[in-house]
């Protein structure tokens, strides 16, 4: 993912891809509603219209397009430069558009028929990124020359520039005052700068990355200042002092974008790992969660045919998504959230749902409703396993327990024998026994006919980390994977 916007009504999230192709995303439900397709390249960076109705993109294909947001339909391929295009920018009266290239030209076009207004005079050099002013009256561009430079947009004139940084300049963007210009540079520096009528002044200046800045925004209130590197992470900072609010790891290639919902509740990241992220600023704590469209993930599984995924999370509903496109095709009700751990039935008819509720749902695939709503649990349940006839379900809890139900009438059982959190239960592939695995250092097998414990196995791995166990297809043995980082394979 090379970039990526949110529209100005904040109901739609852009994200330019590395085959050329622009991917669109509903806001209100984080799916993938539609799929823009015309760039030969990848789409290096992307503008909406202040309506939100059009849609400006730039590629290494050399061309820039405007897009129908609502339709897709291509309406005008802007041609001209002889490099690849790096930066694009809606003017905000909406009647102008800017592109960059690295043909080290700034270009500005007429947004309603496409020509050519003007090829600003940037200088001998690369340029890394545009801006327009709140105003829309001047638009500001830097690159690899060390310097800002200020337009005029109404003549093509130069109106200011700063002097030389002594690193190259990566990116810039205006705050929503106009007053004020952040900019990133080479070195993984973040600076301030002082808009001022007539000069450019510096600001503050602090070292922010460990490698070479790639995007930098500012909260729509202007508090914060988010920005993403090479080093693939992404960094929020207090705009007024500098000072370090949250740094986020999870990307594992670089970090080509980041954006600021309208309503400044998230921040959008666009990485080379192929990843778009979503990072849900919680301004009570100061603080991030993050997670990956459509949600924080706390379990998945597929249904037998693998033609569908079904993912849980702590906050929302789950969701149902086709496996090859990732697109939703169903949201479970509200209330089916806190979701702890999903089984399929082998036969694709049932769900089992464990969270922390303390009960297991069994919900019919075909009504979409639930058939029986599990009480025992006296704690959260963190693990649920079918039976291969789907017949029977297995579930193991916080409140060390496991119980077997029957899938027809929702009558269950107690096994006991247990000390400990029950994290994993497990059927063996011919129905007879379930395997389970607790915190306490504990292996357990039992025999399902008689609900008595035949097996109890102690693995010497420390009462802490997460374990957990799986049979091999089609014989008797049990694989288990431990909090010291062991996977064993048991008879």
């Amino acid at each position: 993912v090379w970039s990526c916007v949110f529209s100005p009504d904040g109901k739609l999230l852009a994200a330019g891809l590395g085959n050329g192709n622009i991917g669109i995303y509903d806001t209100a439900t984080w799916t993938r509603i539609e799929v823009f397709q015309g760039h030969q390249q990848a789409v290096t960076s992307l503008a909406y219209s202040p309506s939100s109705q059009k849609l400006l993109s730039g590629s290494n294909d050399k061309t820039a397009r405007l897009w129908d947001s609502e339709t897709g339909s291509t309406d005008l391929i802007l041609e001209g430069h002889s490099y690849d295009v790096k930066a694009v920018a809606f003017s905000p009266t909406g009647q102008q558009v800017a592109t960059a290239s690295n043909d080290k030209s700034v270009r500005l076009w007429d947004a309603r028929t496409g020509a050519s207004v003007f090829i600003l005079a940037h200088s001998a050099d690369i340029v890394t990124s545009i801006a327009y002013s709140p105003a829309g009256n001047t638009i500001a561009s830097t690159g690899f020359d060390e310097t800002i430079r200020i337009f005029d947009t109404l003549t093509g004139l130069l109106v200011m520039e700063s002097c030389k940084g002594g690193e190259w300049i990566t990116c810039l963007t205006y705050s929503l005052d106009g007053w004020r210009i952040a900019t990133g540079s080479s070195g993984g520096r973040l600076q301030l700068w002082e808009a001022a009528v007539t000069t450019l002044e510096c600001g503050r200046k602090w070292a922010a990355h460990t490698s070479d800045i790639a995007s930098v925004t500012f909260s729509p209130d202007e508090r914060w200042i988010a920005s993403s590197s090479l080093d693939r992470t992404v960094k929020l900072w207090d705009s007024r002092s500098g000072l370090l609010v949250s740094s986020f790891v999870s990307h594992t290639a670089l970090v080509s974008c980041v954006r600021f919902s309208p309503n400044g509740s998230h921040i959008a990241s666009a990485s080379k790992d192929k990843t778009l992220r979503l990072w849900e600023v919680n301004s009570s704590s100061l603080g991030l969660d993050s997670y990956e469209l459509p949600d924080q993930q706390l379990c998945a599984t597929y249904s037998p045919d693998g033609r569908q995924l079904i993912a849980g999370s702590q906050r929302r509903p789950m969701r149902q998504l086709d496996a090859d496109s990732g697109d939703v095709d169903y949201i479970f009700p509200d209330h089916m959230h806190d979701t702890h751990c999903i089984a399929f039935s082998p036969d694709g008819l049932q769900l089992a749902i464990g969270g922390g509720g303390e009960e297991v749902t069994l919900w019919s695939v075909i009504s979409r409703s639930a058939s029986f709503v599990l009480s025992g649990h006296e704690f959260p349940v963190d693990s649920v396993a079918f039976s291969p006839c789907s017949r029977w379900l297995a579930s193991g809890g916080m409140d060390g327990t496991v119980r077997l139900w029957d899938t027809r009438s929702g009558a269950g059982h107690i096994l006991i024998g247990l000390r400990g959190f029950v994290q994993s239960v497990a059927f063996s592939p011919d129905g007879r026994w379930i395997a389970s695995a607790c915190n306490f250092e504990k292996l357990q097998l039992w025999d399902v006919a008689t609900g008595k414990l035949k097996a109890d196995k102690k693995i010497d791995i420390g009462r802490l980390g997460e374990n957990s166990v799986a049979y091999k297809p089609g014989c008797l043995q049990v694989a288990s994977c431990h909090g010291d980082g062991t996977i064993r394979l048991w008879d």
